[in-house]
């Protein structure tokens, strides 16, 4: 049996009194690929953040390889979400001022390393999502789907064990979307890290491991 990285239990939030995640549990292996499907507004982005410690929930706990994470502090949740987890967000959150290699490059640099030492990694992972003509750009200068894809290789620049991506295609035309997923299943079969995909691309969720559909605020594995 595969080691659970991340174990959620009976995650309960809600916002303005209406309930958006009711006892939500899920175990996350390694070397496993989860699509979390469900309709605008069901709760995904909401459980991507409860995983990745970005909000807390009001109910239930996370423990990552049997440790709680409850009772982490702020300080002590960013060291242990820069070491463990990559996150593609929605929005893409890239630093305007820092060019395109130095975004990819910007979670070794939080670890402690610098940008002279992780550039030639940031430039190679530019190329394997098709941006190396753009590396000295500024976020500003990209249409949406660049700017994804360069929030794709920063996510996926230190090899997490763990990736949570919240609607990683959604900017993406069919032809990226299909590279972008391959990018994903390697993480997965060469490194051997649990990912996570939030997505309304349903024929692309079905080559994942698992699909899981989040509907009511309850998570039910489908298939």
């Amino acid at each position: 049996m595969a080691e659970v990285l991340l174990h959620a239990t009976k995650l309960r939030k809600a916002y303005e009194g209406r309930c958006i995640l009711d006892g939500v549990s899920w175990a996350l292996e390694a070397g496993r690929f989860y699509a979390l499907v469900g309709h605008s507004g069901s709760g995904k982005t909401t459980l991507l953040y409860l995983l990745a410690l970005l909000e807390r929930p009001d109910e239930g706990d996370l423990s990552w390889k049997g440790q709680s994470l409850r009772t982490l502090s702020p300080a002590e949740q960013a060291r242990w979400r820069n070491r463990h987890i990559g996150f593609v967000f929605q929005f893409f959150h890239l630093i305007a001022e820092l060019r395109l290699w130095e975004n990819v490059a910007l979670p070794a640099v939080l670890g402690g390393s610098t940008f002279a030492q992780e550039k030639a990694r940031a430039l190679a992972w530019l190329e394997r999502v098709g941006l190396a003509a753009r590396a000295y750009d500024r976020p500003t200068r990209l249409s949406g789907g660049e700017q994804q894809r360069v929030a794709i290789a920063r996510a996926l620049f230190m090899g997490p064990p763990l990736l949570l991506a919240d609607e990683p295609t959604g900017n993406l035309d069919e032809n990226q979307a299909q590279q972008v997923w391959h990018l994903f299943l390697e993480l997965v079969r060469e490194v051997g890290s649990a990912v996570v995909v939030a997505t309304h691309n349903l024929r692309l969720a079905q080559s994942a491991d698992e699909v899981y559909r989040l509907q009511g605020g309850r998570l039910t594995r489908e298939g």
